[in-house]
């Protein structure tokens, strides 16, 4: 019993080293074998970002990335919006929207928008979000990073109706692999 005991714990032991080595390369993103993200995803703190090339409606986009088990991205400090920000070059959709009620914004997972400091402002002193309602009568419920001639590190919101790239997130994937 007690040889068992010992062989077990040898065994984790062994298990957690491979685990540690794997994760170990993963962070220098030396090994192929060991990868945080799927290709055409880009890490960055535990999550995986992907920036859409296609342009969609703000459904369609965010129906794609929950096709790829994913959610459209949620933005909650400086870093991860300067991030994403320097990743782009024109505007894409973010997983924000107040469809439920006007001026009450929420992120995909129903937590409500809590940093406000993304928002665009004019020297004017006119701000996003305005609700402009130009375009489409039913006015702006979802957010974009960017907006057409505007700067990219900035939140505007927009129609849902229109076509925008979009960007994704999830979480590492749990697709380590490793070569025994």
């Amino acid at each position: 019993m007690l040889s068992s005991a010992s062989d077990s714990k040898r065994e984790l032991l062994d298990k957690y080293q491979r685990v540690k080595n794997c994760l170990s390369s993963c962070t220098e993103f030396l090994s192929p074998s060991c990868k945080p993200c799927e290709e055409g995803w880009t890490p960055l703190h535990g999550k995986c970002y992907f920036f859409s090339s296609v342009k969609q409606t703000w459904f369609e986009s965010r129906d794609s990335c929950v096709a790829s088990e994913a959610h459209l991205v949620t933005i909650n400090n400086t870093e991860v919006q300067d991030f994403l920000a320097s990743k782009i070059n024109e505007t894409h959709w973010i997983g924000l929207n107040d469809l439920e009620s006007e001026g009450h914004w929420v992120w995909m997972d129903k937590q409500t928008l809590r940093e406000t400091q993304f928002w665009f402002k004019k020297a004017s002193g006119e701000a996003e979000p305005d609700n402009w309602s130009g375009d489409d009568a039913s006015g702006e419920d979802c957010a974009c990073l960017g907006y057409e001639d505007e700067p990219l590190n900035y939140w505007f919101d927009a129609s849902c109706k229109y076509k925008k790239k979009y960007i994704c997130e999830k979480t590492f994937s749990s697709t380590f692999t490793e070569n025994n």
